[in-house]
């Protein structure tokens, strides 16, 4: 009986944290300290389900490569929220909202081929357009927009997601 007691928390604490999630923080940490956004780059795959389970670097990139669509899907949201409110921002708004429908509709699904058809370096230059998309959209307006913040996070995410698929060539 006492055994039993003596076991059971143990047990507990076991099926409490999964294995795998400390398993892949060695990976996630080894990966990101080559990119030179380090702790968005562990705060980003930490944050994603996915990475517990990602067991190499091109799972990673995969991730990665999910979170610039994720990323910019929320920028067109904003985007469309932020034409509603200031009409005189429109003609900015809509070339923003042009760039990042390319991250989504052209340099995503590049770099998620390239990576699982193993020829990364179409990857990188997948990651590299997004990251310049978002710097594109940014000087788009005079002075800062209104969403320099988001192709901020855009921008690193990319460089980020390029920088990791580059240790794959």
């Amino acid at each position: 009986m006492k055994a039993i007691l003596f076991v059971f928390p143990f047990v507990l604490a076991v099926a409490y944290f999964p294995i795998s999630q400390c398993q892949n923080l060695p990976l996630i940490e080894q990966t990101c300290k080559q990119t030179p956004y380090y702790g968005l780059c562990v705060t980003s795959l930490k944050s994603d389900p996915r990475s517990k389970t990602a067991g190499d670097v091109q799972a990673i990139a995969l991730i990665m490569v999910g979170i610039i669509k994720a990323k910019a899907g929320g920028a067109l949201q904003h985007i469309e929220k932020l034409k509603q409110k200031y009409p005189a921002l429109r003609v900015p708004l809509s070339a923003c909202k042009d760039r990042f429908n390319a991250i989504i509709i052209g340099d995503v699904p590049q770099a998620v081929e390239a990576l699982t058809k193993g020829d990364p370096k179409f990857a990188v230059d997948a990651a590299n357009d997004a990251a310049l998309e978002a710097d594109s959209c940014e000087r788009g307006f005079s002075g800062k927009s209104p969403i320099t913040q988001m192709n901020k996070l855009n921008h690193d995410i990319s460089i980020i997601t390029a920088s990791i698929v580059k240790t794959m060539l």
